[in-house]
């Protein structure tokens, strides 16, 4: 019976989906087909919100006025465009891009604008319930902006601090990824046999899902059974003056879960850094090469002024998209510190935001916190971009 109802369960979202787009197509084939008709323009704007009224009020139980007129607007967008814009022009390609323009417009445009809206008020534990109730929430301006620079997200760390962390935590992160990725692309760009097989080897860490390759690693720093401690252990009785230098087993999770989190991801980064590169490699024309050994150029000359150079248009994507990825990368704090309100010693800017939301219930704060974070994201973006520009100019 369990299984049953799961089928009738998908097969009804299925249907709902189905009978969604059906609408959706059927709604724009309308201002298609009837757009230079002198009665399209009265017609759809009486007919599509009253539609959307009751629909709303069969699904809702009541009269919204907020979403009928959020749908009256958008239909007043939709009409003085087909009036004016379209005019019934590339039917089919605009009925085929509707579905998944509407469904992206669901799925990202409006939580975005309703987390600036959210970010422009104070909703919290003390104001869910007036929210609830009235559909209100108290608006506060920049507060929160300002609340974001001036106070703590956490208990213990401040903006800036946990901005510096971040930064450095981005950094070291990429550097690495960057470096080794960079190592192992000209290891595996020579011909060696088995070069297949090394690459299928060095690929498992980045294709395996992130939550095992994370808590699969995080056991290999445990303080007495991991496989670290145990290297360092006997490391330091085949060489007992590296005791005297201050190496051996250290508590890593609770002592140096920052950088426990950096050597997990730098492991884990690598394998794609080292895909992207040498597929730019590979690409580079061996007449390069050719020519450079004949004019007696060394390998490091070689790398220097050939390498380096054609390689740079494909490594500011890697490198941008490495950026966004590690800045934002909340999975490998929060697996290895292993909970939701855990230390803060290795919090970076997207785990405090996530905590301010969902542990300490600051809604309106954290919206806020999310703009932020988006905008320095998106200055970084823009830098690496401006940079690859550059580059490819260059080339």
């Amino acid at each position: 019976m369990d299984i049953l109802r799961s089928i009738y369960e998908v097969t009804g979202f299925i249907v709902l989906i189905a009978l969604g787009v059906a609408a959706l197509e059927g709604y724009f084939y309308y201002h298609f087909k009837f757009h230079d008709r002198s009665w399209f323009f009265p017609a759809a704007l009486l007919a599509f919100p009253a539609l959307a009224l009751a629909v709303s009020a069969a699904v809702t139980g009541g009269f919204q006025p907020r979403l009928w007129s959020w749908f009256l607007m958008a239909e007043l967008l939709v009409l003085a465009g087909f009036k004016y814009a379209v005019k019934g022009r590339h039917t089919v390609p605009y009925l085929l891009l509707a579905p998944a323009f509407v469904g992206l417009a669901l799925l990202l445009v409006y939580p975005f604008v309703f987390e600036v809206y959210l970010s422009f008020h104070d909703l919290k534990l003390t104001t869910i319930m007036m929210w609830k109730n009235t559909g209100k929430i108290p608006f506060a301006g920049l507060d929160q902006y300002v609340k974001v620079f001036t106070t703590s997200p956490l208990s213990e760390v401040s903006f800036w601090a946990l901005l510096g962390r971040t930064l450095l935590w981005t950094f070291s992160n990429v550097f690495f990824h960057v470096a080794g990725g960079f190592a192992l692309a000209l290891l595996l760009n020579n011909a060696i046999r088995f070069k297949g097989f090394y690459r299928t080897l060095l690929v498992i860490p980045w294709a395996m899902p992130q939550v095992v390759a994370v808590l699969a690693m995080r056991g290999e720093f445990h303080s007495q059974n991991g496989f670290v401690n145990i290297i360092l252990s006997k490391l330091t009785a085949a060489f007992p003056f590296l005791a005297s230098m201050g190496i051996g087993p250290v508590q890593w999770l609770s002592d140096y879960p920052l950088l426990t989190c950096t050597i997990i991801n730098v492991w884990l980064g690598i394998p794609f850094m080292m895909v992207v590169i040498l597929g730019g490699l590979q690409s580079i024309s061996s007449s390069y090469y050719d020519a450079a050994d004949i004019d007696g150029a060394s390998y490091f000359q070689k790398l220097r002024f050939i390498t380096l150079p054609l390689i740079k248009p494909v490594l500011m994507p890697a490198v941008t998209l490495g950026t966004v990825w590690t800045f934002n990368n909340i999975n490998v704090i929060y697996l290895v510190t292993g909970q939701a309100g855990g230390t803060e010693q290795a919090d970076i800017l997207v785990s405090a935001l996530y905590k301010a939301a969902f542990t300490y219930n600051r809604y309106s704060y954290s919206a806020a916190f999310a703009i932020v974070v988006f905008a320095l994201l998106f200055f970084i973006s823009v830098t690496y971009l401006h940079g690859f520009d550059a580059a490819k100019e260059e080339r």
